[in-house]
């Protein structure tokens, strides 16, 4: 039985200090609808591993189709949650607005459930949630009917309401004639205006106070200034009150629809209410998701066990920022732990980016958590802490009193008290802000401490007792920020094995320190903390330098394996070729001398019976001219055979030679010799490869000059392995080696498709490879993997023919 996942405690000032409330609210300003941001406002990271891995599965389907599927449908939400509890009110009318907002949430339920169902099999999880909605398209039919996209009510709601507007019309037509009539046979000194217009929903006549009683009728309004005073005249009131009457019928049947409508969505009251929990959740989701695909970002693994392991993760924030305004790309970071290593030492120059590794692997942790994307290539994994705990930045209080170091103590204090086993901790400037050997050695027993009892320990600091405890304690290890001497400047690099210098020095000069107090600041330091200094920076220099060779080592491991198994394969292949032609070249032959002998056997027939004539002797003869023509053209498609006696040994090997490779039976220079002579590498006519072959398949060319190709051979084979080719790991000019190789083979073959794997990462890659095959001459076109063929990861090119 799978033992429970343990309870995740967190540290309300450990999502402060990591500012993931910035993270919240930038996520949250993706959703649509107002709950939906409230909620992602609020979110706070699972308690428990299983419900977090939950929701990444769901905004990692939804990322699948905002990236590779035709847009799903937004969660464009009407609150209706203040309505919601007058629905239990028998008879209460919604009224138009209302009522139509209750529609648009219909539609949009349908709508997201259909998409979802028609793509079950890619997006179950979601098709699942989205799956208990219901739509009811019968109350949105009707809801449509009646109200207008303007929120008016169509004349065609009900039969009665068509025939009182019908009448209504007539009626104000009548009326208005009328009253026209009564203005017309005005004089201009009665009137102060010749426009009919209506007040108190009656039609009235301007008339000036003073001309009033020239003007028989009632009196329905007055002008602001008081001159003017509008008149119902005397013979319109009749026809002014069969108009009202038609208004107030109308606005009866107007009532009587809009409490039918009411009713319909009121008997549907519980679905309505759970439609709106499951759009809300989507709205939820579908944010998460564009926040993953806006940052170019992947769903984590969370990990039971204490083990960390971040692929290009970048600082979600400053990737934000990055994407939002332009600014300098992030540098990724890649960091694990875990296993016998429970604690991490991070050290290097002042704004070198320790703090930002901080921060990056404790939000991307807690983001995870919160079923949030994060910033992060593939295979990224974090792990479900038992608690997750930090102490980051100078947090002194004036105003309560506090100091920096204070300030330290109290956040460690509580650290030490509620951290365990399986927790994870981030501290940044270790044994700072006091006396250096004090700091020095309470931060010596707090790292012996958590690290003691098992607790994932993350912290940074500049002091060399550290950087010792961590190279001599089990457990522990040393992880250091670049500096780019070059420059004096920080790389924002991680790389752990080896502890690094802060380059105070070297940062000073830059930022113009004067040299003379430079230079006495460096003799005060010492000599042996100065040896120190220059021991880590040597060793840095000599990890730089290894990596460097590392990468050129195994691109060329990585070219020559390439390049024999196309020259293996092309031998291969060449040879079934060589003999596939040896047969058909024999067959042809037999079948022309089977030809051939019957032939002369019917002209000695013919011959004989005819008595030797003149005319059949000379008929045979040229029958067997004839054949021996046909013959003498099948030999012409026999193999040449190469003349072995005529090859010498080679006496001296050297570059530029010029050789007979036996097994391809064609000339070859040589372009290195190996191995002290019994190995070269040689190029075969104009092929861009080369391969290595042992001196016991070469011999002395008859060519004199320059290599002409002998026989017609590709050095990469047409039986291609694979249209797949693997770039991930390696920088743009290593992974343009590979694919000029690769596309090479793919061209020469024939071959119409192929599939070129990047990853996703930071979408650096992907990009230059997409600009880079834009221009080649071999591509015809280019987009990204389906779904199913690795997504974003993946580039499908097809070469041109």
């Amino acid at each position: 039985m799978k033992k429970a996942s343990p309870k995740i405690l967190y540290n309300d000032h450990a999502l402060q200090v990591l500012e993931f409330d910035r993270v919240r609210e930038i996520v949250a300003s993706l959703a649509h609808s107002e709950k939906g941001r409230a909620l992602l406002s609020e979110t706070t990271p699972c308690t428990d591993a299983v419900p977090a891995r939950e929701l990444l599965s769901e905004a990692a389907e939804y990322m699948d189709a905002l990236r590779f599927d035709d847009p799903p449908p937004a969660a464009d939400i009407n609150d209706i949650s203040e309505i919601l509890p007058f629905l239990r009110i028998e008879g209460y009318n919604l009224g138009i607005e209302a009522i139509a907002w209750f529609a648009g949430n219909l539609e949009t339920a349908g709508t997201i459930k259909r998409y979802f169902h028609e793509r079950k099999e890619k997006y179950n999880r979601i098709e699942i949630i989205t799956g208990e909605l219901e739509p009811h398209e019968d109350i949105v039919r009707e809801i449509h009917k009646v109200i207008t996209p303007d929120l008016e009510i169509a004349d065609n709601a009900t039969p009665e309401l068509r025939s009182i507007r019908r009448k209504l019309a007539q009626s104000r037509s009548v009326l208005r004639n009328l009253v026209e009539k009564t203005l017309d046979k005005l004089p201009d000194e009665v009137v102060s205006d010749r426009l009919v217009t209506v007040r108190n929903g009656r039609f009235v006549i301007p008339v000036r106070d003073s001309m009033k009683k020239k003007v028989p009728g009632s009196v329905q309004d007055r002008s602001q200034t008081g001159k003017t005073l509008f008149i119902e005249p005397l013979e319109s009131i009749e026809a002014n009150n069969q108009v009202r009457e038609l208004e107030l019928a109308e606005k009866i049947e107007i009532e009587r629809i809009l409490k039918h409508l009411s009713k319909r969505i009121a008997s549907e009251a519980n679905d309505i209410k759970h439609n709106q929990n499951i759009l809300i959740r989507m709205d939820v989701i579908a944010a998460k998701a564009h926040f993953g695909v806006m940052v170019d970002g992947v769903v984590p693994v969370i990990n039971d066990e204490p083990e960390l392991s971040i692929k290009k993760g970048r600082h979600p924030l400053l990737e934000w920022k990055y994407r939002k305004s332009g600014t300098s790309e992030v540098i990724p970071l890649d960091f694990s732990t875990g296993g016998s290593v429970s604690t991490v030492v991070i050290t290097g120059p002042n704004a070198g980016g320790k703090t930002v590794v901080l921060k990056t692997v404790g939000l991307l942790t807690v983001m995870a958590l919160s079923g949030i994307p994060v910033p992060a290539g593939q295979d990224t994994a974090v792990f479900a802490p038992t608690g997750i705990f930090a102490d980051i930045g100078d947090e002194q209080s004036i105003e309560n009193d506090v100091s920096t170091f204070t300030s330290h103590i109290i956040n460690i204090v509580t650290i030490l008290n509620e951290a365990g086993p399986g927790a994870l901790v981030l501290l940044d400037e270790l044994g700072g802000a006091t006396n250096p050997a004090d700091g020095e050695a309470i931060a010596l027993a707090i790292l012996k401490k958590l690290t003691g009892i098992g607790v994932v320990t993350l912290a940074t600091t500049h002091h060399e007792g550290l950087k010792v405890f961590a190279y001599d304690t089990d457990g522990v290890i040393n992880a250091s920020m670049e500096f780019d001497k070059e420059h004096l400047r920080p790389a924002f690099m991680l790389r752990t094995g080896i502890p690094g210098s802060s380059y105070a020095f070297e940062i000073a000069a830059r930022m113009g320190f004067p040299d003379a107090v430079l230079r006495d600041a460096e003799s005060l330091a010492g000599g042996e903390r100065k040896s120190l200094e220059g021991l880590i920076a040597e060793m840095e220099e000599h990890v730089r330098k290894a990596d460097e060779e590392r990468k050129i080592a195994e691109r060329e491991r990585l070219h020559t394996a390439k390049v024999k198994a196309d020259y293996e394969s092309k031998l291969s292949d060449f040879n079934d070729k060589k003999q596939a032609l040896m047969r058909e070249a024999i067959e042809e032959s037999q079948t022309v001398m089977k030809d051939a002998n019957r032939s002369i056997e019917s002209a000695i027939r013919a011959i004989k019976e005819n008595n030797a004539s003149r005319e059949a002797i000379a008929e045979a003869k040229k029958l067997v001219r004839q054949q021996t023509e046909t013959i003498q053209k099948a030999a012409q498609k026999l193999p040449k055979k190469t003349k072995v006696s005529n090859r010498k040994p080679i006496t001296e090997l050297y570059k530029g030679l010029i050789v007979w490779v036996e097994s391809l039976d064609a000339d070859a220079v040589v372009e290195e010799v190996l191995d002290s002579g019994k190995k070269a590498r040689v190029r075969v006519g104009s092929s861009k490869a080369s391969v290595v072959l042992t001196t016991r398949n070469l011999s002395q060319s008859t060519a004199s000059k320059k290599i002409k190709q002998k026989v017609t051979v590709n050095v990469y084979s047409s039986s291609v392995d694979s249209q797949e080719i693997d770039l991930r790991g390696m920088i743009f000019d290593e992974a343009r080696e590979e694919l000029d190789i690769f596309l090479d083979r793919l061209h020469m073959a024939g071959i119409e498709t192929a599939h070129i794997i990047h990853g996703k990462g930071t979408g650096a890659l992907r990009s230059k490879i997409g600009g880079y095959l834009e221009n080649h001459p071999y591509i015809e076109s280019q987009r990204l993997g389906y779904w199913n063929e690795g997504s974003a990861g993946v580039t499908v090119a097809t070469l041109k023919k």
